[in-house]
């Protein structure tokens, strides 16, 4: 018999079928789609196997002698099966499964045709070698339908919970594509009837879900049960234990929510183990080499590609000497840059624009290396002062989606990959970025035997100690007191570069075309 698999779409339920490859010629198609008439829960399972039984005879009856059999008629049998199934009275002819013979069979009514269709179902999961619950001769009262929401539903007001409580827009995207993929892969159920053999079917699915396949034209107009296919044809590699937790994290985060609203008794990931222990994962970032490092900031390479734009000249400096991470440094607005108690230093913040921090730790002020002063870092701020712009790299921009809202791929994007490419000019080895800058930093301050919690404090990684609470004024984010540990460390900091000079007003030309400046 042929599997249904139902298919969610704005106009209501669908089952798809695949039809075999020795009969694809004849019907020519590769699948059949069919509606399920509104039916939603265990009304639409029953008519798709409905479907399923008539199709199984239209199939036999084509491999009898497909000349002799008219196709349409035989499909429009099976949708009138979807279309009643759960109510008329139908017969089957040699119906086999493996080693069991059903010959001839007539259901009459909904209990007979639930009856026969478990004795059947129990059949095909025997000669597949899987094992089965005992089946009673006669059936009790048929289950009472859920009264619970559709999974479809919750999930459109997750997201509209996720968006009212202004979360960062990536953490809304990554827990769209999660979602998206669960309910393709589990069908759009009643929350209550989601289980752990539904959970454990979306991360068997998951296993074969091409890396960034939903933004490569290779899948584009596919469904994600085709790109699923598609991975395994290709046996795309398995997802870093990274992809897996995030994944559980945000399952979590929505069944959990369902518990708290009394809609579920309990989460189905519950008894399903724990996130994928990473704590003695090695950290594959490395730091740039000192020979590295010259020849990204040599004169002769540097200048022609940097000179032109400010977040190209600027962003690997800062990158260098403050260990921030990319996105941290393309976000920067000009008050962010300030004086502290006499220390001109950086916050990294979330400052009630569109700028996004990783963690709590990643709050923090990063007093300026004397080479980025030396350079001309803050003239560079004066003279972007003058252009009236708030932000220090205006050419970044957010990253907005075709309907012109925040994607979640943040100011960083461009800088990342024009710095990505700009590091292949010489050869360096794919996967070698701009964080590479704070592993660099790092590093060096280790080897320096700066202590740990500095670092950190520097870095924006979580410390030993609890992190402050973090008060309104910037003076207590900036940490008076330990704020010599931090501008100490940074001298120690000796990477074996000399930085190009800025020249007061060199960035006024590409300045001038407001046309080319983002928000």
């Amino acid at each position: 018999m042929p599997k249904p698999a139902l298919l969610v779409r704005p106009s209501g339920l669908y089952v798809r079928f695949l039809v075999p490859a020795d009969l694809r010629a004849c019907v020519g198609s590769r699948f059949i789609v069919r509606s399920l008439g509104g039916r939603r829960g265990d009304h639409a399972r029953l008519a798709a196997a409905c479907c399923a039984m008539a199709l199984s005879e239209a199939f036999d009856a084509l491999r009898r002698g497909p000349r002799m059999v008219d196709f349409k008629k035989l499909l429009e049998g099976a949708q009138q099966a979807a279309d009643d199934g759960s109510v008329r009275d139908w017969t089957a002819t040699g119906l086999r499964v493996g080693k069991v013979d059903f010959g001839t069979v007539t259901t009459s009514g909904p209990e007979d045709t639930a009856d026969f269709l478990k004795v059947f179902e129990a059949a095909v999961l025997a000669a597949e070698g899987r094992a089965t619950a005992p089946i009673s001769a006669k059936s009790s009262a048929p289950a009472p339908i859920s009264s619970a929401p559709l999974l479809s539903a919750e999930i459109a007001n997750h997201i509209a919970d996720l968006e009212r409580r202004k979360l960062s827009p990536d953490t809304i995207t990554e827990s769209k594509h999660t979602l998206r993929l669960f309910l393709a892969l589990a069908g759009d159920v009643p929350v209550d009837k989601v289980k752990a053999p539904h959970i454990r079917f979306f991360w068997n699915g998951v296993r074969w879900w091409p890396a960034n396949a939903t933004v490569k034209p290779a899948y584009k107009g596919l469904s994600i049960h085709e790109i699923i296919e598609r991975g395994k044809a290709e046996d795309v590699p398995a997802p870093s234990t990274h992809t897996l937790n995030k994944h559980r994290q945000r399952l979590s985060v929505f069944f959990n929510g369902l518990v708290d609203t009394d809609l579920i008794a309990k989460s189905p990931l519950k008894g399903m183990g724990p996130e994928i222990d990473t704590s003695t994962d090695l950290d594959t970032g490395r730091p740039f080499t000192d020979q590295e490092l010259q020849q990204i900031f040599h004169p002769s390479r540097f200048l022609p590609w940097a000179q032109d734009l400010p977040h190209r000249w600027w962003g690997p400096m800062l990158g260098l000497y403050t260990g921030a991470r990319v996105n941290e440094v393309a976000q920067l607005y000009l008050d962010d840059v300030r004086q502290v108690k006499g220390v001109w230093g950086v916050f990294f913040w979330k400052n009630a624009r569109a700028q996004k921090i990783k963690t709590q730790s990643s709050i923090r002020f990063v007093p300026l290396a004397q080479p980025l002063i030396d350079a001309g870092f803050l003239k560079f701020v004066e003279d972007m002062r003058k252009t009236g712009h708030p932000r220090l790299f205006p050419h970044l921009p957010a990253g907005t989606s075709k309907s012109g809202k925040p994607n979640g791929t943040g100011y960083g994007r461009q800088l990342s990959r024009q710095f990505a490419a700009y590091l292949k000019t010489f050869g360096m080895e794919k996967g070698v970025a701009f964080h590479a800058f704070r592993h660099t930093l790092s590093t060096k301050l280790t080897e320096a035997e700066v202590d740990i919690n500095v670092i950190a404090m520097l870095t924006g990684h979580a410390r030993k100690q609890q992190v402050p609470v973090l008060e309104t004024h910037y003076i207590h984010i900036a940490e008076v007191k330990t704020m010599p540990d931090r501008t100490e460390a940074l001298r120690r900091f000796e990477p074996p570069v000399a930085l190009a000079s800025y020249a007061q007003g060199q960035f006024d030309a590409v300045l001038i075309d407001k046309g080319m400046l983002h928000p």
